[in-house]
């Protein structure tokens, strides 16, 4: 690698610097994230740099940055560690996603008319919508058959939705 003068390193960096918002919008197009996009930069301008003795002045500069950022998107979010599947059992799984507006809404709307199903619809739905468990765990645990748990599933559901529309 040949020695950069200091001349040449200034005129780089008065080049790069009117560059940056074009490379800013370019990476946020490729990353999609604006942590990634921030990262993709820094590489570019750090490869640029350590590269300078190749560029030419005079040269496109902005073209020479693209091509490289392109280069190392593909190179790194692509084909690199980041692409590749993390597989994390769900027993180790303790993530908590809060809800949206909508899905707060509904939860309160569903609150609401909870008292407007008999106990028997209730308690189905309880044990397999809330606590998730199975048609089958649910009628062995109520002692009655699994049709009856999803008949009682099905009723119960199409109960709060014609309460909910009657409230609109």
């Amino acid at each position: 690698m040949s020695a950069v003068t200091v001349a040449t390193e200034r005129q780089f960096l008065t080049t790069v610097a009117p560059c940056i918002p074009d490379l800013r919008r370019y990476a946020r197009a490729l990353a999609r994230d604006h942590a990634d996009a921030d990262d993709l930069i820094q590489d570019t301008l750090f490869r640029a740099y350590r590269k300078l003795h190749l560029w030419q002045p005079g040269t496109n500069i902005n073209a020479w940055l693209v091509v490289m950022m392109r280069r190392i998107f593909l190179s790194k979010f692509v084909d690199g560690k980041q692409n590749r599947v993390q597989m994390i059992p769900i027993d180790d799984w303790d993530a908590v996603v809060p809800a949206t507006q909508i899905q707060a809404i509904e939860l309160v709307e569903v609150a609401a008319r909870w008292s407007t199903l008999s106990t028997d619809h209730r308690d189905v739905l309880a044990m397999v919508a809330v606590g998730g468990a199975s048609y089958l765990e649910a009628a062995e645990r109520l002692h009655i058959p699994t049709g009856t748990i999803r008949s009682r599933l099905a009723r119960a559901r199409i109960h709060l939705r014609q309460e909910t529309q009657r409230a609109q």
